[in-house]
């Protein structure tokens, strides 16, 4: 063992470095202080939460600098992923002479704990929308506010790069004095948080003179008929006060109404005299207005004609930050027992790809059979419980999938992969996984990059350049990328 190191327990003090006049523990953590804050920089605040920063120091000494990981997961995305750029910024930072070398510690066994049985309701949903009768008013009843608060709020919306936008929109309607953009929509798949959005803007202006109504696409043509068929003008004067004379008509799902074509035509005359009184209309849909095959040109481009955001689909971070939401949100309420190992969690995220609602319902899932039976949750136990079910098949592709399958094709390590060797041995495989990346994924060009060892996004554009020239050339080379695409889509 080199001098100032140990084995186990506290983390060892070590005597001064002659340099720095410091233990070394001491100079390491601030040094690690310096690397993190680079650390973020480069990889992007969110891919650092969710992997780096989760690093502590273990021990240290004149030589070496152990990294504790909290998962053999963790330590493995770290190693393949992140640790070249690990290294690279502790030698910049690091005042001993020369810069002690970083090791990736993996913990030897994960925590395993037994939650206790309970009778206590299971569900904490923070994602899904409870029934709620049509209002006229801002002020929701107190059993409405009551089973919404602490659910479905802008706290308790997990933002990332995904839906930051429409977070942001949602956030300045809830302060609006004057319709600053008019109408504004909010699209996205089924199960992404469209909702949430409505009700965390209900909650922010509950206490407001403002008055509100939030109808779905449903309600709007079931009301908008029944009107019709009272065949008198009071009948529809009514609804369209009912409708009209709010100060922030919120309509979810209103997709519904796009293919119905005389309700379409009451929903653009509605959006018509709203906007020209000044009033807020917010749309919330399941693609872009230009998609609604049913729709007619002229409410399209009245839809398009205020401010369109997207949802788009959770990445792995939101994922694992969502996950950590469920568990805080679980343990708030009825159950400070549960504990779920962050190799358990990792798993869950990395696993079941798919939008915030069915990650949602795979947690309960695990949670549910853990209460229910006793079983401790652990990597197997999640395995088990989601062996047959929709969450553990299917799953999307991913960056760290095709850089295997890639790397076990042309003979080359993960390392390589990530590395910065220019070998045309290991460079043009790791073309080929870029050029893959890019077409079988939804990654933006700067995330692809990063995850090839903190490679810049131009690198990327012209691996996937080179990749479809060579194509044209190399009639071997096509064969191979063509094989992994079928392999891969298979």
């Amino acid at each position: 063992m080199k001098p100032g190191s140990a084995q186990g327990g506290d983390v060892p003090v070590g005597k001064p470095d002659l340099f720095t006049g410091e233990a070394p523990v001491e100079s390491a953590h601030k040094t690690w202080s310096k690397v993190q804050k680079d650390l973020s920089y480069a990889l992007g605040p969110n891919v650092h939460r969710s992997w780096t920063a989760r690093l502590h120091i273990s021990s240290a000494d004149e030589y070496t600098v152990s990294l504790m990981a909290p998962s053999r997961f963790v330590a493995s995305k770290i190693e393949n992923a992140y640790q070249e750029e690990l290294r690279r910024l502790w030698k910049k930072h690091d005042q001993v002479a020369p810069p002690r070398e970083v090791m990736i510690s993996k913990p030897e066994a994960e925590l395993k704990v037994h939650p206790k049985k309970t009778s206590r309701p299971l569900r904490q949903s923070f994602i899904e929308k409870p029934p709620m009768p049509v209002r006229g008013q801002g002020q929701s009843t107190s059993a409405e506010t009551t089973g919404r608060r602490g659910r479905f709020t802008f706290e308790n919306f997990v933002v990332g790069p995904s839906n930051e936008f429409a977070v942001a929109v949602a956030r300045q309607i809830s302060n609006f004095d004057m319709a600053q953009y008019n109408p504004i929509v909010i699209y996205g798949d089924n199960g992404m948080g469209k909702t949430h959005l409505l009700y965390a803007i209900m909650e922010s202006l509950q206490n407001s003179a403002k008055k509100i109504l939030k109808i779905s696409g449903e309600e709007f043509v079931s009301a908008f008929v029944s009107s019709l068929r009272g065949k008198d003008r009071e009948a529809i004067e009514s609804f369209k006060a009912k409708i009209r004379n709010v100060d922030l008509l919120m309509i979810d799902d209103a997709h519904f109404i796009a293919s119905k074509p005389t309700s379409q035509e009451e929903l653009l005359h509605t959006m018509i005299s709203m906007v020209s009184e000044g009033r807020q209309v917010l749309l919330t849909l399941d693609r872009h207005p230009d998609e609604l095959e049913k729709a007619t040109s002229r409410l399209k481009s009245h839809m398009n004609s205020g401010l369109v955001c997207k949802i788009g689909a959770a990445d792995y971070e939101l994922r694992v930050r969502i996950l950590d939401r469920l568990i805080s949100l679980r343990r708030q309420n009825g159950h400070p027992e549960l504990t779920v190992p962050q190799q358990a969690r990792d798993l869950l995220a990395a696993r079941v790809n798919a939008t915030p609602r069915d990650l949602e319902g795979a947690f309960n899932q695990v949670v549910a059979q853990s209460e229910f039976l006793g079983t401790p949750i652990t990597l197997e136990t999640i395995q088990e419980t989601l062996a047959n079910s929709k969450f553990m098949t299917g799953a999307r592709l991913t960056v760290d999938k095709i850089q295997r399958s890639v790397a076990e094709e042309f003979k080359i390590t993960m390392d390589d992969m990530v590395s910065k060797r220019r070998a045309r041995a290991v460079a043009r495989p790791r073309q080929v996984a870029m050029y893959l990346c890019k077409q079988l994924t939804k990654r933006s060009l700067p995330d692809i990059g990063r995850r090839f060892g903190g490679r810049d996004h131009t690198t990327v554009m012209h691996a996937v350049k080179r990749i479809t020239e060579l194509r044209a050339e190399d009639a071997i080379l096509d064969a191979q990328v063509r094989n992994l695409e079928e392999s891969l889509r298979s």
